[in-house]
């Protein structure tokens, strides 16, 4: 496979992964009893079909190489039945991936009546869309084999300029840099973090499920309100985030900042949706104190934030902000980064929100695919991320922390508080001052 540039946000994921492992997982839950040759030869078909395998970096370039169909090397690790899948998965996401080392790391853990079937995978290499596409490939030939995918990926041979610079869209560099100067003064108002343990970045994931018809509750509330789904979640993250993180307050800095992941794929003029790698951009919305405790005032400055966003292409531009951190990545030591980051962009905690209503898991959910789980990292920006997931009328979040900011059971309640929230949102009947209850 010939080789393909890396991109900016690739590049920003690669000088983080040099301080502390950026990677990702995504697992399914199947029906039945899984056979592991059987896996593991699907496994390799997917990969030699699709085209992956070791990555080979040369510069700013990178390329694939083959295979071969070895199915002794890069094997499917099949997990003791006994494994805790959230402690598994936590140690995968502080462990190096090795230089010369396929990029994903494959697993199978068998229960009683179903088993997981897994991906651990270096971020910088691809985004959840990829590795849905990957799965999909490798689902596929377990299930449906017919319906598989013959043709190698396509690794794009161009970056976030190319497919989403401003003669692609809406946005225009002038006004997307007056965007910048304003979201930095901004952040001068937002609150910081304590930094104790900041040496410290390793993660802890847990998995929560919430009540069934939840997700039906809020949508129909989120439309009452002339809101979004994934507003109500920013909302219920603020208030868990304002009342048990570690903030240093000061008289100046009383606002609080989220940031959101976006996938950028469809915002783009080519074709994307079967492109492997990483094309993701990230907005920020601002929550002032005085509207953390009321839910309509909350959820309508959220969703004012994220509309105009929506309208100006600001997803898109954030490449601006990329080019900027990427530039100070040069001069700043690497033990130096995290203060870097927590400097410029002072967020409380992310979020990353799928429907995969929309792609392939609907047609196989709920049998043979009981539930798909992702699992995303904090990185340098953020002390802890929500991982929503809707598929069916199932709908759970992981939630990924920094161990050395937030103890398990603050993270237990921060949990548990974020459905209470989210249930509130649904039942509230949105009256002007309507408070939340203490």
């Amino acid at each position: 496979m010939k080789t393909a540039p890396l991109n900016i946000f690739q590049r920003l994921v690669r000088h983080w992964d040099t301080v502390h492992p950026y990677n990702a997982a995504q697992v399914l839950k199947i029906r039945g009893p899984g056979n592991h040759l059987q896996v593991q030869q699907a496994w390799h078909d997917t990969l030699a079909a699709l085209g992956l395998g070791p990555v080979c970096i040369t510069g700013r370039r990178y390329r694939y190489e083959s295979v071969n169909g070895d199915v002794a090397e890069h094997a499917v690790s099949a997990l003791n039945g006994q494994t805790n899948l959230e402690s598994y998965l936590t140690g995968e996401l502080n462990r190096r991936f090795t230089s010369g080392e396929l990029p994903m790391r494959p697993f199978m853990l068998q229960r009683d009546g179903y088993y997981y079937l897994g991906l651990v995978y270096q971020h910088w290499i691809a985004d959840s869309v990829s590795i849905r596409l990957l799965l999909k490939e490798w689902f596929l030939r377990l299930y449906d084999h017919s319906e598989s995918r013959r043709l190698p990926v396509i690794i794009p041979q161009g970056g976030y300029w190319k497919f989403f610079g401003p003669h692609r869209s809406r946005w225009r560099l002038g006004e997307q840099i007056l965007t910048f100067l304003r979201a930095n003064t901004q952040f001068r108002r937002v609150r910081k973090l304590q930094t104790l343990g900041s040496t410290d970045f390793s993660m802890q994931f847990a998995l929560h499920r919430v009540p069934a018809g939840l997700i039906q509750r809020l949508l129909r509330a989120a439309r009452a309100q002339g809101a979004t789904l994934n507003d109500l979640f920013v909302a219920a993250m603020a208030r868990v985030c304002d009342k048990h993180l570690p903030f240093r307050y000061s008289p100046q800095r009383q606002d609080m900042a989220l940031g959101l992941i976006v996938d950028l794929r469809a915002r783009s003029a080519a074709c994307l949706h079967d492109a492997f790698g990483l094309f993701l951009g990230f907005v920020s919305v601002i929550c002032r104190r005085r509207d953390l405790y009321q839910w309509p005032r909350l959820v309508k400055a959220i969703a004012a934030q994220t509309k105009k966003q929506k309208h100006t292409d600001e997803a898109r531009a954030s490449v601006v902000w990329m080019c900027a951190a990427l530039a100070a990545s040069r001069f700043v030591p690497k033990r130096k980064t995290f203060r870097f980051y927590r400097k410029h962009m002072p967020l409380a905690g992310g979020i990353s929100n799928v429907n995969l209503n929309t792609c392939w898991a609907h047609r196989y959910h709920p049998d043979p695919l009981m539930e798909y789980i992702r699992v995303s990292p904090t990185g340098p920006m953020v002390p802890l991320v929500f991982t929503t997931t809707t598929l069916g009328e199932d709908f759970h979040f992981g939630l990924t922390y920094r161990r050395s900011l937030i103890a398990d059971q603050t993270a237990q309640m921060i949990a548990g508080e974020f459905v209470q929230h989210l249930q509130e949102l649904a039942d509230s009947r949105h009256e002007p001052g309507h408070r939340i209850q203490e």
